[in-house]
């Protein structure tokens, strides 16, 4: 219905459609404003919102984060930012990236496979389920869910004619300034031919390095709507705060969100094409996952969460 109609409109469509009056209740309750918002003990997102207008302190995060979003080429910090990324010493760190992986303790992966199917008919049958069947997943599988993730599909030579080898490595998802500030944390469950336990996927090498983590990885990785455990593996991803946002400030938080979509929904187009269930998960624990990876939390954040499997 248009957003503008007169009160007898109004009436004869409420007499038409028997659920308007309580569809069109619910969606101005908004509307009511409350000065007690702020002593409110449960503060749910409808009294943020009620009391925003009379309390600008509370209201949320997100919105501060979208108010403040000015990634504009002519500030002079932003400019200053991404200028600092165009010095040598900055170039050659990007053309080096794969010095940050350690090879010190690896499980190794099989070539990817290569994906047949049609892109149409991936995009028209991935569906999300949370029905795993008992069966582990292949090395292969997982191999090749994380290469289309993340892995490596090209060079783009950096143009310094002083060095006319050098070269950045290029992925299969894009990445504002190349600079890949998310990675991959993979808990195996059920994989054919890997061990149960942590794992970080590591790009270049196309490998997994052994992660230690601290407790019970079905307890911390928990939801509440089926048994992870019963998964083939948890998919945790994992993003760098400093790695992107030194160049673009503010804006990298957003950049690496918009980096982490692609990636996630690369993921899921794969194993549907692999013929895997799989759901993605937004009310993990986010605290006692980087306690337990290790991640400090401030500037290392887990940001999505996928679970993977044989369907059931």
């Amino acid at each position: 219905m248009p957003y503008r109609r007169s009160k007898e409109e109004v009436e004869a469509a409420a007499g038409e459609v028997d659920y308007l009056r309580t569809v069109g209740s619910f969606a101005m309750q908004h509307t009511i404003v409350s000065i007690y918002s702020p002593s409110t003990v449960v503060k749910t997102p409808e009294t943020t919102i009620r009391g925003r207008w009379a309390t600008p302190g509370e209201d949320f995060s997100g919105e501060q984060l979208l108010l403040n979003y000015r990634p504009d080429n002519a500030r002079i910090s932003f400019q200053l930012g991404i200028g600092r990324f165009f010095e040598p010493d900055a170039v050659l760190t990007a053309c080096h990236a794969e010095l940050e992986e350690d090879l010190r303790a690896v499980a190794t992966l099989p070539k990817p496979k290569r994906i047949r199917t049609g892109l149409s008919a991936v995009v028209d049958n991935r569906r999300s389920t949370r029905d795993f069947g008992k069966d582990p997943v292949s090395l292969a599988d997982l191999a090749t869910v994380l290469h289309h993730a993340q892995g490596m599909t090209g060079e783009l030579p950096y143009g310094n004619p002083n060095d006319p080898h050098g070269v950045i490595r290029l992925r299969t998802v894009p990445s504002g300034g190349g600079l890949y500030p998310v990675t991959l944390f993979v808990q195996a469950f059920h994989v054919d031919g890997l061990a149960d336990g942590a794992y970080e996927y590591l790009p270049h090498a196309h490998a997994l390095g052994v992660v230690e983590f601290d407790g019970d990885p079905a307890s911390v990785l928990r939801s509440v709507d089926f048994d992870v455990a019963g998964s083939g593996f948890v998919l945790t991803y994992v993003y760098n705060l400093l790695h992107n946002s030194r160049k673009y400030g503010d804006a990298g938080v957003v950049f690496g969100l918009i980096e982490v979509g692609g990636i996630s929904q690369t993921v899921h187009l794969t194993r549907t094409a692999l013929a895997l269930a799989g759901v993605d998960q937004g009310g993990y624990d986010k605290q006692g996952i980087e306690r337990a990876l290790g991640l400090d939390g401030l500037s290392r954040h887990v940001v999505h969460m996928t679970v993977i499997g044989q369907e059931g």
